[in-house]
C-alpha cells in the first residue's frame, strides 16, 4: 500500500483502488469473525465455569469430614474457591485464549509472509525477538509468585466476612460491628500490598516490552535501510518484512499484558485441581462395600483407640470397649471432651479409628458401603441445622428428598412436630430462615427429630438432643424422643438426669475408656465416677 505512492499517476489510481477495495474487504470479515470470537470463547468460559464448580463441589461434599477440620478448608476459603477461582480459571479459555489464539495466527501469518519477502531481514529481526520473550518471562515468574500470597490472603479476610455475616446476631448482640470492620480491614491490607507491588512490576514489565518493540524497530530499519544500499532486497519488501514482524511483535506485546490474568487463572486452577485430584479418604458416593440384607442393631466397640487429625497429640480413645444390644438405649456420659461425641461420630463413620474396630451386628463398617450405613442412622443434635427452606422440605431430607406426604406428616406426628406446623400460617411449606432462625429451639429440635425419624433408621444418635432448651421445650422434645426411641437402637449423649435415668444402660468415659457401666440406680450405690457426675448435676440443679 505505502509502495503505490511512489508509482506514476495512472498506476497509482488503479492501484489504490484494488487496494482500498481489498482493505474494505478485510473490514467486513473482522466485522463478522471479531464478534463471533468474543461470543464463541464467552460461551467456552461459561460452560467451563459452571462445569468446574459442580465438580468441586460435588468433591467438597463427598470429602471425609476430617478434611474440613483444617483452617485451609474452611467454609470462608471453600466459598472462594468455587466462586473466585473458577471464574478466574474463565480468562484461561474466555476473551484471553481467544486473544492468544489471534496473535498466535498472527504470528504464523506474518513469518510466512516476511521470510516470503526478504529472509536476510527476517533471520536479523528474529534474532532480536528473544528480548522480547525473556521480558515476558521473567514478568511471568514475577507475577505467578505474587498471585500465589495474594489467593491465600483473600481466603482469609473471606473467612472473616463469612464468619461475621453467618453469626451477624452475635456480632449485632456484642456490638462488635466496628471490631469485625477493623479485623477485615487488617486482613485485607496485605493483600493491597501485594496488589500495588504487582501493578509496578506489571507496569514495568509493560513498558518494558514497547521499549524493547521500539528497539527492534531501530534496528530493524538500519538493517533493512543497509540490504536495500547493498541491492540484496527492494524498498517495498523491506516494508513488507517490517510490517509483517512488527504486527507480530505486537502481539506478543498484547499477549505479554495478559501476563497478570494467566497468573492468576493458573494458581486458581492449581486450587481447583487440588480438591479435584484428591481422593476421599471415606467416599459416601463409593457403591464398594457391602450391606446387610436386615440390620437388628447390635453395636460393638473392640479395643479402640482414636486421635483427631488435627490434635495427634491428644487421645480421645485408648483401646475403648462397648456393647450396644438391639433394640436397647444405651446413655454416654463423662466430663466434657471425654470423647462422648465422638463415639457418634465413630460410628458415622465421619473418622476412621486408629486402630481396633466397630462392627454392626457383628460385621466390620469399615467394610460397609458408607451411604448405606449412615442411612440406617438417624442422628439428632445439641443444635440441629435447618436448611433455608420450607419444614416439609427439611423434613423430606432425612430421605434424601423423596419423602411422601404421608411419612412426612407421620413423622412430624412422632415427633411432636405436626400440631404447631399445623398451626403456623403456611403449615408445612413455612420457610424456616437461614440455620431455622424463625423457629424457637424447641420447634426446630422436634423438625430435627422428624427428619431423623422419616427414614424410620434402626439405629438412633441423640447428640445432647435436649440440653440446650428450657425446661417446657425440653418435656415436649424429651416425649417426643421416648416415643421414638422404641424398638430402636438408640445412643444417647446427654448430661441431664431426666434425660438418662431409663436408659438400659449408661457407660461413663473418662480417660479414654469405659470407666464404669451399668443401670442408673446400681451405679448410683457403686458411689464411682457415675455417682460424682450426679451430685455434681444436682449441686448445680440446686444453686
Amino acid at each position: 500500500m505505502i509502495s503505490i505512492f511512489y508509482e506514476p499517476h495512472d498506476e497509482l489510481r488503479k492501484d489504490s483502488k484494488r487496494w482500498a477495495l481489498l482493505f474494505v474487504a478485510l473490514g467486513v470479515v473482522s466485522f463478522i469473525t471479531a464478534p463471533c470470537r468474543f461470543y464463541l470463547f464467552g460461551v467456552a468460559g461459561g460452560k467451563l465455569i459452571k462445569r468446574i464448580r459442580k465438580m468441586c463441589f460435588e468433591k467438597v461434599v463427598h470429602m471425609e469430614v476430617s478434611w474440613f477440620d483444617e483452617a485451609e478448608h474452611s467454609s470462608g476459603a471453600i466459598g472462594a474457591r468455587l466462586s473466585s477461582d473458577a471464574a478466574a480459571v474463565r480468562a484461561l479459555v474466555g476473551d484471553a485464549l481467544g486473544l492468544l489464539v489471534q496473535n498466535a495466527a498472527t504470528a504464523v501469518g506474518c513469518l510466512v509472509i516476511a521470510f516470503e519477502a526478504s529472509w536476510q531481514l527476517a533471520f536479523i529481526v528474529l534474532a532480536l525477538a528473544p528480548l522480547l520473550g525473556l521480558n515476558g518471562y521473567v514478568q511471568f515468574k514475577f507475577m505467578k509468585g505474587f498471585s500465589a500470597d495474594a489467593k491465600k490472603l483473600y481466603e482469609e479476610a473471606s473467612q472473616v466476612a463469612s464468619d461475621a455475616v453467618g453469626s451477624i446476631r452475635t456480632v449485632a448482640s456484642f456490638c462488635a460491628e466496628k471490631k469485625v470492620m477493623e479485623l477485615y480491614q487488617k486482613k485485607c491490607e496485605e493483600p493491597i500490598r501485594t496488589g500495588i507491588r504487582r501493578g509496578i512490576i506489571s507496569g514495568i514489565g509493560y513498558g518494558v516490552s514497547f521499549f524493547m518493540l521500539y528497539a527492534v524497530y531501530a534496528c530493524s530499519f538500519y538493517a533493512g535501510a543497509r540490504l536495500v544500499e547493498d541491492g540484496k532486497t527492494t524498498f517495498s519488501d523491506v516494508f513488507r518484512v517490517l510490517f509483517a514482524l512488527s504486527l507480530a511483535a505486537m502481539g506478543l506485546s498484547r499477549s505479554a499484558s495478559l501476563v497478570t490474568d494467566s497468573a492468576k487463572s493458573k494458581s486458581a486452577a492449581a486450587s481447583v485441581f487440588g480438591v479435584l485430584d484428591r481422593k476421599s479418604q471415606i467416599d459416601p458416593s463409593d457403591d464398594s462395600g457391602f450391606i446387610l440384607e436386615e440390620v437388628n442393631g447390635e453395636i460393638e466397640f473392640n479395643n479402640v483407640s482414636f486421635k483427631y487429625p488435627t490434635r495427634p497429640d491428644v487421645q480421645i480413645f485408648r483401646d475403648l470397649c462397648l456393647t450396644i444390644h438391639s433394640g436397647k438405649t444405651v446413655a454416654l456420659v463423662g466430663e466434657s471432651g471425654s470423647g462422648k461425641s465422638t463415639v457418634i461420630s465413630l460410628l458415622q463413620r465421619f473418622y476412621d479409628p486408629d486402630s481396633g474396630h466397630i462392627t454392626l451386628d457383628g460385621k466390620e463398617i469399615q467394610r460397609m458401603q458408607v451411604k448405606w450405613l449412615r442411612q440406617q442412622m438417624g442422628l439428632v443434635s445439641q443444635e440441629p441445622v435447618l436448611f433455608n427452606d420450607t419444614i416439609r422440605a427439611n423434613i423430606a431430607y432425612g430421605k434424601g428428598g423423596d419423602a411422601t406426604e404421608t411419612e412426612i406428616i407421620a413423622a412430624a406426628e412422632l415427633a411432636n412436630a405436626h400440631n404447631f406446623t399445623s398451626s403456623l400460617q403456611e403449615g408445612y411449606e413455612t420457610i424456616v430462615g437461614e440455620r431455622g432462625i424463625q423457629l424457637s429451639g424447641g420447634q426446630k429440635q422436634r423438625v430435627a427429630i422428624a427428619r431423623a425419624i422419616v427414614k424410620n433408621p434402626k439405629i438412633l444418635l441423640l447428640d445432647e438432643a435436649t440440653s440446650a432448651l428450657d425446661a417446657e421445650s425440653e418435656k415436649v422434645v424429651q416425649d417426643a424422643l421416648d416415643r421414638v426411641m422404641v424398638n430402636r437402637t438408640t445412643i444417647v449423649v446427654a448430661h441431664r438426669l431426666s434425660t438418662i435415668k431409663g436408659a438400659d444402660l449408661i457407660a461413663v468415659v473418662k480417660n479414654g475408656v469405659i470407666a464404669e457401666k451399668g443401670k442408673h440406680e446400681a451405679l448410683l450405690n457403686k458411689g464411682g465416677d457415675y455417682a460424682s457426675l450426679v451430685a455434681l448435676h444436682t449441686t448445680a440443679s440446686t444453686s
